[in-house]
């Protein structure tokens, strides 16, 4: 069973192997960065009042990173990923879905929303599997989920 934990050093880290990596670049359309860019995200987290973001891990191992961002009286951007390609299929999105919805009715949210690339099936899948609904496609796809 995944557990959420506090996002760290160890996280940040982890993330600028997982976000480099090819296919989870694609996957995710992370736009280039550089250390000093993802050092000042981390330095800028304790300040961002519409950021919510934790760690994923199984068996005390970070796997994967997931969050609420931008943030409003109303709505909220979801995202995450599963940075450890063999914990991939195992119903951790389903776990960081749930948890991002269990946030979003403790701030009184009333919608998420998020985009995904068309090119990422699996993830399309579970948006949908989960409740959200498609609202507009191309080559990014933005979906709605209303709680």
């Amino acid at each position: 069973m995944p557990d959420l934990v506090d996002f760290s050093i160890e996280f940040l880290e982890k993330s600028w192997e997982w976000l480099n990596d090819p296919v989870i670049k694609a996957l995710t359309m992370t736009p280039d960065f550089t250390r000093e860019d993802q050092e000042n995200f981390f330095k800028n987290l304790p300040y961002k009042d519409d950021y919510w973001i934790r760690g994923i891990t199984e068996n005390n191992l970070p796997i994967g990173v997931m969050g609420l961002k931008h943030i409003t009286g109303t709505t909220a951007a979801y995202w995450g990923y599963i940075g450890e390609k063999e914990y991939w299929g195992k119903g951790i999105g389903s776990f960081m879905i749930q948890e991002a919805v269990k946030k979003a009715g403790e701030l009184g949210l009333q919608q998420l929303y998020l985009e995904v690339d068309e090119l990422n099936h699996r993830a399309r899948q579970l948006y949908i599997k989960k409740g959200f609904k498609p609202v507009a496609a191309g080559k990014t796809e933005k979906y709605i989920l209303s709680l």
